[in-house]
């Protein structure tokens, strides 16, 4: 019994308090999920990591921040799941730490701080290289954009010039993706056709799909002539 508090006590004490909350916060996290059904993209964020940002800009400067979370993978697998990998890393890593060099109980606050960021740091590193085989699991299928070109899509806002979202049916998955129109306003829910895509933007251009084949490449060959 005594050694059962003195482990509880062990693991709660103040080097340990943070790892041992987060170790806590995870299981409970992933208890709740396995009653509720909640997936790995309950919590999930995406990462922007695109490569023809312009590095002279604020878009640039973000993308270069957001460098040091792509090599520890974050954003390439499902956030909860590398962070219950980090919390476990980090637990253990405090323990190790703290067996080696263990404070003493007159430790000052901002020792027992100092200490904490810096096992943080080792646990994060943990993370990365458990994580990298994961990549390949999570990795996504890289889309020919240009393969969609002539395919049916509905809208999903009121699409025009500068604004605009299409869904595409498919098999292995519906794609919904950014759009706009050569010049006509097209309401929400509307059966379009992609007419080409904007390597650019990044965009698919539509029309208004008609009721004839004929009509549909018409306004393919407005579009390419705009």
């Amino acid at each position: 019994m005594n050694s059962e508090v003195t482990l509880i006590e062990h693991i709660f004490s103040p080097p340990l308090i943070v790892s041992t909350g987060l170790v806590i916060f995870v299981v409970l996290y992933w208890i709740i999920s396995v009653l509720t059904g909640l997936g790995l993209d309950a919590i999930d964020f995406d990462l922007d990591f695109d490569t023809d940002a312009d590095v002279g800009g604020l878009d640039g400067f973000m993308g270069i921040g957001l460098l040091p979370l792509k090599w520890l993978n974050i954003g390439t697998i499902p956030l909860m799941l590398w962070f219950s990998i980090f919390a476990m890393c980090f637990f253990f890593a405090s323990l190790g730490v703290e067996h080696y060099q263990p404070l003493t109980k007159q430790a000052s606050t901002g020792v027992i701080g100092f200490r904490v960021v810096w096992v943080m740091g080792l646990g994060a590193l943990s993370t990365k290289f458990v994580t990298q085989p994961m990549r390949e699991w999570f990795k996504e299928h890289i889309l020919d954009s240009n393969a969609f070109v002539g395919k049916q899509a509905t809208t999903r806002i009121t699409t025009h010039t500068t604004r605009g979202k299409i869904f595409i049916e498919r098999k292995e998955g519906d794609l919904i993706s950014e759009a706009r129109t050569a010049g006509e306003e097209i309401p929400d829910g509307t059966r379009v056709t992609v007419v080409s895509y904007d390597e650019a933007q990044k965009v698919y251009i539509v029309a208004e799909s008609r009721s004839t084949g004929e009509e549909t490449i018409n306004n393919k060959e407005e579009i390419e002539n705009v």
